[in-house]
């Protein structure tokens, strides 16, 4: 899941079930995603789709919308193999095994509020992550330490 192709697909196949490509947050894993959308009755709440094996499931309740919505459309997803890489190289995690990435619309540590945090953890679960901006410039390193 986690190639601009895959997301991609992901993204093509979820638009016309969730009514396009604003979102509440998506957290994106190896082998499948979530995406939090706010319902079609009430924009105040969210609920949460799950993708697997090339499709998506129906929805879960999730929860109140307390953040802006981001739009997937406006995130560069050719740059995340590179961010991968940058990740495994620079978070201070030693040998990798897992990777995750999440859409995040209102972070907090960073002029930038919406931004993609990639994960590298490895198999003891030490992790770390890097906040990149939608065009994929890194901002900021949260490494293992």
């Amino acid at each position: 899941m986690l190639t601009p192709a895959a997301i991609r697909e992901m993204l093509a196949k979820a638009k016309p079930v969730i009514g396009g490509s604003k979102v509440v947050k998506m957290y994106v894993y190896e082998q499948h995603a979530s995406i939090e959308v706010p319902t079609k009755h009430d924009k105040g709440v969210y609920d949460t789709y799950d993708y697997r094996d090339g499709r998506l499931e129906e929805p879960r309740i999730g929860g109140e919308v307390k953040t802006p919505l981001v739009d997937l459309d406006t995130f560069d997803w050719d740059r995340l193999p590179a961010l991968l890489k940058r990740a495994d190289k620079d978070l201070g995690v030693p040998n990798p095994t897992s990777h995750h990435i999440i859409v995040d619309p209102d972070y907090g540590f960073t002029s930038v509020k919406q931004v993609l945090l990639v994960y590298a953890s490895d198999e003891y679960h030490r992790t770390g992550y890097l906040v990149a901006t939608p065009q994929g410039k890194v901002i900021k390193l949260v490494r293992n330490e």
